[in-house]
């Protein structure tokens, strides 16, 4: 029987339907207020005291009921007693339990059951509601006409109050209130709405008023659904406002029209629009920065990469894809560890474990995704968005850049190694050169002028002549002895020969001449070659470093 029961109740939007139907067939519903929530209210207080009742007498046994479970009808009693505090009589009352009978009846002849098993139910039900019934009418009956003209009399006093409260609140809400029935003509209006809408008075259409003189009434509820605010404005009117609509049925199924409560919003509308109007400004210049920044980011000259505080890569632009050759594709959600060295990777850490907003600068070893290692400028910057941390990193390939440090390093040693060597031989050249003078003058003063005086002294033309070629070889054999090489030989070879020459004579070796002179060695070859050939020494034993010397 449980079973069977709650199938009634999850039939409750029929019930409510059945109910209204049966109540105004017999013409209770236009004198009824009961609520939505009453009407359910009053099938499950019912439904709640049978499966009690059914507990003790599972079988719903009317005898036993009306003897022994009276305390089944205490819920339509309490029900009773309110309803005749109000001053409906039993006939009423009695009348619209009825109904609520008929209505059960119908659902329960619609339930999907076994034919004689719903009629074995049914009839059980039916002994239990008699029971309801009978216990109920003896209750009613049991009070005299005083207390009942007391009862009413409090009742009414309460209800005037209740009416008083809701009538102060209706007038003194700031919001405008018609009270409409259902082809839209106004039945009431409180205060505030009187006064926004002087010129008009109750029985005038609230559609002409509110601008929707084009609809019907049923299509003016249909178009602003009463469970949804709606934002309207009124003709000759600046404000904007909120509409609601509120079925009076909703409250009380025996009540008709709608309740329209307006709000004017006209203020929040004015900073609605002036919102949107700063956040589209807003929008427009966040749009134009971030494709600026896209413009940036996709031609910097520079590897930049977005990562993550656990250093996934979230973002790369085309040249960080190219530094590491590598695509876009392939480098995005790779970990920053795996393209840093290993030999670098605490620096790395160290760097990206900075505060947010500093900015470190580190020269690391990097790695391609085809393991090829190459130095790189690492700028590492970190920054929080949406209370995270982010890693702003961009790498630049240095590698040129020490490859030419690296070559300005060798020519700067070479060039102080070849000052040292030049050096050298001027200090040699200049030695050469004292030697000489002194060679010079020995001879002049042992040879020459000895010769000249005797010239001098003869007076022979024959041994004048002898004295003549002899200083005549004198003078020669002077430029022969005292230089390295004669000026016969200098004149036949070239500058850099005689600088050659120089360095041999000196004791350099091939190689030492082809640093200090910046030439490679095969040019030394080959200029060894030639002043061999123009000193003819081609083809002799005599090297060149014997006959530079000899000299």
């Amino acid at each position: 029987m449980e079973d069977f029961l709650s199938l009634i109740i999850k039939e409750m939007e029929t019930f409510l339907e059945n109910w209204t139907f049966y109540m105004n067939e017999a013409g209770y519903l236009e004198h009824t207020t009961a609520k939505k929530d009453d009407c359910i209210l009053s099938l499950q207080g019912i439904i709640d005291a049978l499966n009690i009742a059914i507990e003790e007498n599972p079988d719903l046994n009317f005898s036993k009921l009306i003897k022994d479970q009276k305390n089944i009808s205490d819920f339509l009693i309490k029900t009773a007693d309110r309803h005749k505090a109000r001053g409906v009589n039993a006939e009423m009352f009695f009348g619209c339990f009825k109904t609520l009978l008929h209505s059960i009846d119908d659902i329960i002849l619609n339930l999907n059951l076994d034919e004689s098993e719903k009629l074995k139910k049914y009839i059980a039900l039916r002994r239990a509601f008699d029971a309801m019934e009978i216990i109920s009418i003896e209750d009613w009956a049991s009070l005299d006409s005083k207390s009942y003209i007391e009862m009413l009399s409090e009742q009414n006093r309460k209800l005037t109050l209740e009416k008083n409260k809701y009538e102060n609140i209706f007038e003194a809400t700031s919001d405008l209130v018609f009270v409409i029935d259902d082809s839209g003509n106004i039945l009431e209006m409180n205060e505030s709405a009187f006064q926004s809408f002087p010129d008009i008075s109750l029985g005038m259409n609230v559609l002409n008023i509110l601008g929707f003189q084009n609809y019907s009434s049923d299509e003016f509820i249909n178009q602003f659904l009463y469970s949804e605010g709606h934002e309207i404005t009124i003709p000759e009117k600046d404000s904007v406002y909120s509409m609601v609509i509120v079925p009076l049925k909703k409250i009380s199924l025996a009540s008709a029209g709608y309740v329209i409560i307006l709000n004017d919003i006209t203020c929040i509308v004015d900073q609605r629009i002036q919102l949107e109007k700063t956040v589209k400004e807003r929008t427009e210049a966040l749009r134009k920065s971030e494709k600026l920044f896209r413009s940036l980011f996709v031609s910097a000259g520079e590897g930049i990469v977005l990562a993550d505080k656990n250093y996934k890569i979230l973002q790369v632009n085309p040249k960080a894809a190219e530094i590491f050759k590598t695509s876009v594709e392939n480098i995005v959600n790779v970990s920053c560890v795996s393209i840093i060295h290993p030999g670098n990777i605490d620096d790395f850490y160290v760097s990206a474990a900075m505060s947010e907003g500093d900015i470190i600068s580190n020269e690391m070893n990097c790695i391609t995704f085809s393991g090829e290692i190459f130095p790189a400028s690492v700028t590492i910057n970190k920054f929080k968005l949406n209370d995270k941390d982010f890693l702003h990193i961009i790498f630049k390939d240095i590698s040129q850049q020490k490859s030419m440090e690296e070559y300005l390093k060798k020519e700067k040693a070479q060039a102080e190694e070849m000052n040292v060597t030049l050096k050298n031989v001027l200090k040699s050249i200049d030695k050469e050169k004292d030697d000489l003078e002194l060679s010079i003058s020995q001879k002049i003063t042992t040879n020459i002028i000895p010769s000249l005086q005797k010239l001098a002294m003869e007076d022979s033309k024959d041994v004048r002549n002898v004295y003549l070629e002899t200083l005549k070889n004198q003078l020669i054999n002077l430029t022969k002895s005292g230089d390295s090489l004669s000026s016969r030989d200098i004149a036949k070879l070239t500058k850099s020969e005689v600088q050659v020459c120089q360095m041999i004579q000196s004791g350099y070796s091939s190689k030492d001449i082809s640093e200090a002179m910046r030439l490679s060695l095969e040019t030394v070859q080959t200029h060894r070659k030639n002043i061999r050939k123009k000193l003819g020494l081609s083809g002799s034993s005599v090297s060149l470093y014997s006959y530079l010397n000899s000299k």
